[in-house]
C-alpha cells in the first residue's frame, strides 16, 4: 500500500515519461536509501570503537583520512537524494546544465573516495613489503595510473550524459568504462601483491602472525566486495536502456567507505594492547619487525601505524 502511495506522488509531480523511466526513478532513489540507510547503521555500530581508537589520536594524516572516508561518503548520498527524488523535493526542476553540474560533483566525490580507499589499501601493501623501494615506485605508478584512469574516464563522458528532466541519466558514452576499468585494474594488482607476500610468508614461517593474516583477510574480503561492485556498476552503463546506469552509485560510496574504515578499525583492534614488535622469520635474514602499532621510548604518544620497524635503528618509512 505504501509502495503504491510513493507510485502515486511520483506520477503526480512528474512530467509524463515512460514506464521504464517511472520504475526506474523508484529504484534509483529506493536502492540509494538503502545504500545510506546500510552505511548510516554500520556508523553506529562502531562508533564506540571510533570513540576508543581514534578520537584519543593527535591529528595525523591517517586520522584525517579516516574520518573523510567514513563521513564524506555519507554526506554525498545525503545531497544525492534529492537528485531523481520526486517524493522529497517535488518543487525542484532541473535544467540539463544543472543536470551537469550534479553530475560533476557525484564524480569529483567519487574519484576522492576511490582514492582515499585505495591509499588504505597501498598502506597494507607497503606493511607487507617493510616499505619495499622498489614496490613503493611500482605501487605510487600504478595508483597514479589508476587516478589518471578515472579522471579521463570522467572527463571524456561528462559532456555525452544525457539526463531527462529529474536529471535521471538515460544515455551514457561508452568512455565512462574507463573511469570503472581502472579501479578494477588497480584493485586486481593490489590483491595480486597481497597474494603473492602472503603465499611467500607461509613459505618463510611467518604467514600465520596475527597481522600477517589480518591483513591477507581484510584484503581478501574487500577485494572481492569492491571488485564485484565496480564491475557489476559497469555492467549496467553497457546495457542498451541507460536509464537504471546510476542504480548501484549509493551502493558504490557505502562499500569503498565501509571497506576503508573497517580495515583501518580492524587494524587498530589489532593494536589496542601496547606490545612488542613481532619478530619474522625471513629467508633473507631482513632486520625489519612486523607491527601495525609501535610504542616507543614507553610514550603511548608516539604512535606509528601500519609502517615497517627496524629492530636496530627504529622506524623506517614514515609516520602517520
Amino acid at each position: 500500500m505504501q509502495g503504491d502511495n510513493v507510485s502515486a506522488r511520483i506520477l503526480a509531480v512528474s512530467p509524463p515519461f515512460d514506464i521504464d523511466q517511472k520504475v526506474a526513478t523508484q529504484v534509483d532513489y529506493r536502492s540509494s536509501l538503502g545504500a545510506l540507510t546500510f552505511l548510516f547503521y554500520d556508523i553506529c555500530i562502531t562508533l564506540d570503537d571510533e570513540i576508543k581508537f581514534v578520537w584519543p589520536k593527535p591529528w595525523t594524516r591517517m586520522k584525517i583520512l579516516f574520518l573523510f572516508i567514513r563521513y564524506v561518503p555519507l554526506f554525498v548520498q545525503i545531497s544525492t537524494l534529492f537528485i531523481a527524488s520526486p517524493e522529497l523535493t517535488p518543487q525542484f526542476h532541473f535544467t540539463p546544465h544543472d543536470c551537469f553540474i550534479w553530475q560533476v560533483y557525484q564524480g569529483v566525490a567519487t574519484v576522492l573516495v576511490f582514492a582515499a580507499v585505495d591509499y588504505v589499501l597501498i598502506l597494507r601493501v607497503y606493511a607487507l613489503y617493510h616499505n619495499n623501494a622498489t614496490i613503493r615506485k611500482v605501487v605510487l605508478a600504478a595508483f597514479a595510473l589508476e587516478v589518471s584512469g578515472m579522471c579521463v574516464g570522467l572527463g571524456l563522458s561528462l559532456g555525452g550524459i544525457k539526463f531527462d528532466e529529474i536529471c535521471l541519466t538515460t544515455s551514457v558514452p561508452s568512455t565512462l568504462l574507463i573511469y570503472g576499468g581502472a579501479t578494477l585494474l588497480f584493485q586486481t594488482f593490489l590483491f595480486i601483491l597481497t597474494l603473492v607476500k602472503f603465499v611467500s610468508a607461509v613459505r618463510e614461517g611467518w604467514g600465520d602472525t596475527p597481522l600477517v593474516g589480518l591483513v591477507m583477510r581484510d584484503g581478501t574480503w574487500a577485494f572481492f566486495l569492491l571488485f564485484a561492485l565496480v564491475a557489476g556498476d559497469a555492467s549496467l552503463y553497457t546495457l542498451k536502456n541507460h536509464t537504471f546506469a546510476s542504480v548501484l552509485f549509493g551502493w558504490l560510496l557505502s562499500v569503498f567507505s565501509f571497506s576503508g574504515y573497517r580495515v583501518l578499525l580492524n587494524l587498530d583492534r589489532l593494536s589496542e594492547a601496547p606490545r612488542l614488535p613481532t619478530s619474522q622469520s625471513s629467508s633473507d635474514d631482513s632486520p625489519y619487525q612486523f607491527t601495525t602499532r609501535i610504542i616507543t621510548d614507553g610514550d603511548a604518544a608516539h604512535a606509528y601505524e601500519l609502517t615497517t620497524f627496524n629492530a636496530q635503528t627504529g622506524l623506517s618509512g614514515g609516520n602517520s
